[in-house]
């Protein structure tokens, strides 16, 4: 078995309310991102999976939240961005944007400021 891991950091903002008031202001939180790959075998050129093309797709779903209200976005429309919420969003999306047949699982283990973490599992 072989397991390939990325590790990226990004803040991104949240409130904890359908509505921002003094109660439920809003936060922001500097995320680490972990995602991890695992393959039975390699592919035909050594690899789990070409690390840049990791990166890259790993990158392009972190934009649509860097930064951002988690509140705002498409992912958590009718439901609050609670950070087991958030790897759900983050593994689903990474998932569905690789392009590897010999894939056999997909981990996301999301930190928040670094005390808590959330893991989401995919059989592939």
């Amino acid at each position: 078995m072989f397991t390939l891991a990325l590790r990226k950091k990004f803040i991104a903002h949240h409130h904890a309310a359908s509505e921002i008031d003094a109660d439920h202001p809003m936060r922001s939180h500097l995320y680490i991102l972990e995602v991890m790959l695992e393959a039975e075998e390699l592919d035909s050129e050594g690899y789990v999976l070409d690390l840049d093309e990791l990166e890259a797709e790993v990158d392009d779903i972190l934009s649509q939240y860097a930064y951002k209200s988690l509140n705002d976005a498409e992912a958590f429309q009718g439901r609050m961005p609670t950070l087991e919420a958030f790897a759900q969003a983050l593994g689903d999306a990474i998932n569905e944007s690789l392009y590897a047949p010999h894939l056999t699982a997909l981990s996301v283990r999301l930190w928040r400021d670094e005390k808590a973490w959330a893991l989401y599992d995919i059989e592939r």
